[in-house]
């Protein structure tokens, strides 16, 4: 037997950390921007103080100048070279000054001083290229000339030569501890910022965890479900793979969760998703979708039979019951299976399809495994084109009828009444099933519009019967339509609108219905039976009953389903259980109705057994309004005779 190769395995990508996000590049920035503004600072203070020293060495050198240039004008105007040449050495004391020269009227050289060898000095004032300048100030040296006076009268020039050595040095200094001040304060900050970021970064990744995980079962939650099937898919499309969906939903939770409550529903929620976690492979993903819905993302590398007996093994899992608040619990799954890109070729498309196979699990009777196939999709677009076609029909009136089914005295088989049924006929769709229809309408919501539409159309028809005589008509209600806040206020408004008495309606609920709506709807029944509407329970002994409402709820009959007489006479079980609701209606005081009585011998049998009414093929089918008004003519004009 051939085999399909296996394909090669790629794990599912976790989701990813978010990325480095805004605000870090602009802690980054502003650190630099900080930083950059301190070194603008710091080079601005040293430039005014640089500027600040100068001028103040500018200063200090005309003061030193003007008392140089009078202690020497003696030795000037006496051309006594020698005192000249001993007071200009006196200022070998002042570090800064280089060198210094007292020049003649005639700017020759009488006297000089250098503090180092310097053959180079100016011979000649002009030689010092000052140009009747008294002082000039260059990057690395500070030169004035200032006049040698005596009495008023110039004997000569003072001129000499200072660093600006001691200038930059000390401005060195200043800036160098300036900028390791500013660094170590940078450093400071810098590390409490990067500390506070640190800690802020860690947040964001435990909020990042937070915002993919479920919070009640530790797998990944929708957003993370979203991104890990996202990646798959396009790793699958790259590497030309394929990626399957399981999509679960869980059976009856809801009714577990409201029986023992939430904390109970959350611990088997966390139980759920171990066993799914004991079964998956490393490489596949779970995430919890919200509610009682999971999904698992795998790497399909396995053929068409594995994938089955792996969706399989996932509904395996729930066949042992459940231990929770020390109560045995038992819960079983539906699951879908859609494939990429065998079955979709998109995420959108993956998901719809794994969804549609697990509601196709779930009709055909829960706790499966179904794998998707496209006619599922034809069902789908029918249900969708139903819907389309109900809401214009509900709107216009065209398509939607009814048909009576009569109902007889079990004694004379006199016509008592008549069942209303819902029929649909669509140009496109054809006749649709009321089974079809009334799904689609409990779905999309229009179950309460077609409901009061069914009930003011046959309490229409039923006031137009009574010329013959009182005929009482039977209507089918839903649980949204009872639980509907203006259901009382409506019916009777039909009523008043369409002119029929209260006590010619009977209102017939499911015993599922009534269970749904114990609570909430036993104040309105109690208000419609005052009114003297008759109250039936359809479809006795089917639903998850409770005898309790027999004696709470104001109820006038009950009506033995189907499935308990088409076995009749010849089933025992048949016999005990319809012996059994006729002697426990009769008991409680409230009426029977047979119905789906099909042979003589079940009509026999159900008339010794004490049954009121009869209804059923043997008697009459459902027919559309005209043909059962004509049926209600000859049956007068016979009573007549």
């Amino acid at each position: 037997m051939r085999t399909q190769a296996p394909e090669p395995q790629i794990a599912i990508p976790a989701p990813p950390l978010p990325p480095v996000l805004l605000s870090s590049r602009l802690v980054v920035t502003g650190i630099l921007a900080a930083g950059l503004a301190l070194l603008t600072v710091v080079l601005a203070l040293t430039g005014l103080d640089y500027w600040s020293t100068r001028q103040s060495m500018l200063q200090d050198s005309r003061v030193e100048a003007a008392i140089v240039a009078d202690n020497i004008a003696a030795a000037v105007m006496f051309r006594d070279a020698r005192t000249a040449n001993e007071m200009l050495a006196a200022l070998k004391s002042s570090p800064m000054v280089l060198g210094a020269g007292v020049y003649d009227a005639q700017g020759l050289l009488l006297a000089h001083y250098t503090r180092g060898p310097d053959d180079n000095f100016p011979a000649t004032l002009a030689a010092t290229g000052m140009g009747g300048l008294t002082e000039r100030a260059g990057l690395s040296v500070l030169e004035i000339a200032r006049p040698v006076e005596t009495a008023g009268v110039a004997e000569g020039t003072l001129y000499f030569r200072k660093s600006m050595r001691a200038v930059y040095s000390r401005l060195a200094i200043r800036f160098v501890s300036a900028l390791l001040i500013a660094g170590c304060v940078m450093a400071m900050a810098a590390a409490m910022v990067l500390r506070s970021r640190a800690a802020v970064r860690n947040a964001e990744n435990r909020l990042h965890a937070l915002a993919h995980t479920d919070a009640v079962t530790g797998t990944g939650n929708r957003h993370a479900f979203n991104e890990r099937l996202a990646a798959a898919i396009e790793a699958a499309r790259n590497h030309g793979t394929r990626v399957a969906l399981v999509y679960i939903d869980l059976d009856n939770f809801k009714t577990l969760n409201d029986t023992f409550g939430h904390a109970a529903g959350d611990g088997l929620l966390r139980q759920v998703a171990r066993r799914l976690q004991s079964v998956v492979r490393s490489t596949d993903a779970i995430s919890r979708l919200g509610g009682d819905e999971f999904a698992v993302i795998l790497p399909l590398d396995m053929d068409d039979a594995a994938l089955n007996t792996y969706g399989q093994r996932i509904v395996g899992t729930f066949h042992h019951s459940f231990t929770e608040v020390g109560q045995q619990m038992t819960m079983t799954c539906s699951a879908g299976i859609a494939t990429f890109p065998g079955d979709a070729a998109d995420m959108d498309g993956l998901v719809s399809n794994a969804d549609t196979a697990m509601y196709r699990a779930k009709e055909m009777g829960k706790n499966r495994c179904v794998r998707f196939d496209a006619s599922m999709n034809q069902a789908v677009v029918r249900r969708q084109a139903i819907e389309h076609a109900l809401r214009a029909a509900l709107q216009q009136g065209e398509g939607l009828a009814l048909h009576y089914q009569p109902l007889f005295a079990a004694t004379d088989r006199a016509l008592v009444g008549a069942e209303a049924l819902l029929r649909w006929s669509h140009a496109e769709l054809g006749n649709v099933s009321p089974l079809e229809a009334v799904m689609v309408a409990e779905d999309c919501g229009l179950i309460v519009p077609l409901g009061y539409w069914v009930m003011r159309t046959a309490c229409r028809d039923a006031a137009r019967w009574q010329a013959g005589g009182p005929l009482r008509v039977s209507v089918n209600i839903s649980a949204r339509q009872l639980g509907d806040p203006q259901f009382l206020e409506r019916v009777m408004d039909i009523l008043r609108e369409e002119g029929l008495p209260a006590h010619l309606l009977e209102i017939e609920l499911t015993e599922t219905v009534l269970m749904d709506n114990m609570e909430a709807g036993a104040h309105t029944l109690h208000r419609l039976s005052q009114l003297g509407i008759h109250l039936a329970i359809d479809d006795f002994g089917t639903g998850y009953s409770s005898l309790a409402y027999l004696r709470q709820l104001p109820m006038r009959r009950l009506k033995i389903d189907r499935s308990f007489v088409k076995d009749l006479p010849g089933q025992e079980h048949s016999r005990t259980i319809v012996t059994a609701i006729v002697a426990l209606a009769h008991g409680l005081g409230l009426q029977i109705t047979a119905e789906g009585v099909e042979t003589p011998e079940q009509a026999d049998y159900l008339v010794r057994q004490g049954c009121d009414v009869l209804q059923g093929y043997l008697f009459a089918r459902p027919m559309p309004v005209g043909e059962f008004q004509v049926q209600l003519q000859e049956g007068t004009a016979r009573r007549g005779v």
